[in-house]
């Protein structure tokens, strides 16, 4: 970890050739990126969402309606910041160039603001200044843990008026009128990146107000008005039929009216969140006007990934109430993502266009000669970092301080921009878990869920319903290769990444979370039997008998099948273990796999001595993803001296929280405890 800190450190202060020279004529930089929106939310893509000043955005400039992302949060992040796939750069940026240290040493101001999810801090990765929360997620109301400003913690006021979307766009705009007073000689690079509209479903009463109601018509039928909106726009053809509504989502007719008005709540939640960015936006874009910056400020728009079909939270949570006033940790769930995703299959963490195709709006009134424009040109995450290279003035280093630099793979979009054909990617590569895909011309071949390998012509079958693979095994052939020399040169991991959600009933009330499986290798989730079975009943949780593991205040304990299962039930649940018999020193890896339908990030504490009470001596903070989703986790606990109580608090507000495969490794990767210990119920 040192050495990384250090050749990152070296990576920021060295001069890049190329970029160092200052032009008057480089434009001001605004990327702005949401988080888990569909691919037809906003008005200008064929949604009824109120999302005004992103249509204006869109009518000054060009939609892409061929944009791909890498399916998820952590790994788009890493692309976008990198330049890289995801694969070649690691999941946090552990290798390469950031943006803001790219652009920094152009001579731009750097300012990142809102969901960061990658490794360290902005400010310590190329950027003059940070607010956001550095973890997955934030409690819209009440913050993150993890929120900063710059690098000190930020904690919101107590006084009703915080809210995260609102706060990001306040910070986004004293970053860029501060800068512009002090030196308005300076361009700017603003990364913004919204939580909007990540779960949890938690939004302002008044934008609650505008869509109560509005969904009643039920998805079936918005799905069907979205498509015909689409065709109209020219943002789809009727030449690609609308994907149908899988068999894992009911018909809205069937749907009982206890059901129906809970969608339709937790609907226009969903929309009130994406309404509100959209206000947030105008408030960022109306400071740039004024400011006499509009003309030469080149803006992008796009999503991380499709839209987040994982339906959060026990079924006893599943009312009304939180999601009006705020409280709730729901997601919205398979009905309105598959709505979302319109016309497309499949959503988040698929490798189908509905979760790796995004809606994409760029503007830049001084080089967009053809405002309007809707644009078929294939782009991709990676092409972000050349892009900005590129209107920046500058050319890739091959090396810094020593150290290669990889080429970008990405190719700029100015050429887009300017109303130009640029050469296309000869091939993309697609890839999440087990879920994959390769676009090589017109021809994809992908794969979801493990299942066998589909091919599609994206010319004349953008929807992918008319497989070929069995009518072309020659390009099928060719397809694979190009899959497999991929592979092989990143290394890539296939995992499984569970089944494919479901939608849940109110009345199954035995039914387990369905749908998502792990993002590192879950079990495989099944679909519930019908209503009135006793399908997929837990087994009873056992209180531990392990009495190395204490539970702290505000947290209930259980074990049951291997699994330690924490019950939070305040803001500072934790439990504590033993360690004392523990010879070997540091460092340490604390590792497990952990599923939260909580909040809040995660800290590890740990003492030298016996007279060191918890949570004295030593601390060490973790992001966490509350998504209900199981998570690999890894935390090096960097101390030479040997340890001797160890606390874990894996979350900082209230829900469950389920840890299996705790163990602490010396480094030499040798177990030296686990947790629970194996327990033998006696016999009667």
């Amino acid at each position: 970890m040192k050495h990384t800190l250090t050749l990152l450190a070296a990576l920021l202060l060295a001069p890049i050739a190329g970029l160092a020279a200052v032009q008057t004529s480089k434009p001001n930089i605004l990327l702005i990126l949401a988080d888990d929106m569909g691919f037809s939310d906003l008005g200008c893509y064929g949604g009824e969402i109120a999302t005004p000043n992103l249509d204006r955005l869109a009518a000054g400039g060009l939609r892409f309606t061929s944009f791909y992302n890498s399916a998820k949060c952590e790994p788009t992040r890493a692309s976008l910041m990198s330049g890289q796939y995801w694969q070649d750069c690691g999941l946090g940026v552990k290798r390469g160039l950031t943006m803001g240290q790219a652009m920094k040493s152009a001579g731009y101001d750097t300012f990142a603001v809102g969901k960061w999810h990658l490794d360290g801090n902005p400010v310590e990765r190329g950027f003059d200044h940070y607010f956001g929360h550095l973890g997955g997620g934030s409690d819209y109301f009440k913050g993150s843990r993890t929120h900063r400003l710059d690098d000190k913690p930020f904690v919101p006021a107590n006084d009703g008026k915080f809210y995260t979307t609102d706060a990001n766009a306040d910070y986004a705009i004293k970053f860029i009128s501060e800068a512009h007073e002090q030196h308005p000689e300076k361009p700017f690079f603003m990364y913004l990146a919204f939580n909007a509209p990540h779960a949890s479903l938690q939004a302002k009463a008044q934008d609650i107000a505008k869509y109560r109601g509005k969904y009643r018509v039920g998805w079936d039928k918005l799905r069907a008005q979205r498509y015909q909106k689409q065709i109209e726009l020219g943002i789809t053809k009727k030449e690609w039929a609308l994907s149908p509504r899988p068999d894992t989502i009911p018909a809205w007719d069937t749907l009982t009216p206890e059901e129906q008005e809970f969608e339709d709540v937790r609907m226009a939640v969903y929309a009130a969140q994406v309404d509100c960015m959209d206000q947030a936006i105008g408030r960022v874009l109306a400071q740039v006007k004024q400011l006499g910056e509009e003309e030469n400020t080149l803006v992008i728009f796009l999503s991380d990934n499709g839209a987040s079909p994982y339906d959060h939270g026990k079924v006893t949570a599943r009312k009304i109430e939180p999601l009006l006033d705020g409280t709730s940790h729901l997601g919205y769930g398979v009905g309105w993502a598959n709505v979302s995703e319109t016309p497309f299959r499949h959503y988040k963490r698929n490798m189908f266009n509905g979760g790796s195709s995004t809606a994409c709006i760029a503007s830049w009134p001084a080089v967009v000669k053809q405002p309007g424009t809707i644009t078929d040109q294939r782009g991709h995450i990676i092409d972000l970092m050349a892009t900005i290279v590129d209107v920046g003035g500058g050319s890739w280093p091959a090396e810094i301080a020593g150290t290669k630099i990889e080429p970008l793979p990405g190719k700029s979009l100015a050429p887009i921009l300017a109303g130009e054909q640029r050469a296309p990617h000869e091939v993309l590569y697609l890839q999440l878990f087990d879920h994959r895909a390769v676009i090589a011309g017109d021809m994809k071949l992908v794969s979801d869920w493990g299942r066998p390998a589909e091919m599609f012509n994206l010319a004349t079958d953008r929807t992918e319903l008319h497989d070929l693979s069995k009518d072309q095994p020659a390009e099928l052939q060719r397809l694979e290769k190009l899959w497999s020399d991929f592979s092989a040169k990143t290394g890539v991991r296939l995992r499984t990444a569970g089944g494919e959600p479901i939608y849940r009933h109110l009345a199954d009330v035995t039914e387990k979370f369905v749908g998502g499986g792990s993002d590192s290798g879950d079990e495989e989730m099944t679909k519930p039997k019908k209503k009135g079975k006793k399908a997929n009943a837990e087994k009873p949780a056992v209180a531990t008998q392990d009495k190395a593991i204490r539970a702290r205040k505000d947290t209930s304990l259980t074990v049951a099948e291997g699994q330690l299962i924490l019950t939070s039930t305040g803001t500072d649940p934790g439990l504590t273990f033993d360690t004392s018999d523990v010879q070997a020193s540091g460092p340490y890896t604390l590792e497990f796999r952990m599923q939260s339908h909580t909040s809040g990030e995660g800290e590890v504490y740990w003492t030298h001595d016996a007279k060191t009470s918890l949570p004295k001596g030593q601390h060490q903070i973790f992001p966490v993803t509350h998504d209900g989703q199981w998570h690999d986790v890894s935390i090096k606990l960097d101390d030479a001296m040997i340890i001797h109580a160890l606390r874990l608090d894996p979350c900082a507000g209230i829900g469950e929280v389920r840890i299996e495969g705790l163990r602490l490794n010396d480094a030499n990767d040798k177990t030296l405890k686990q947790w629970p210990k194996p327990f033998i119920q006696p016999a009667p």
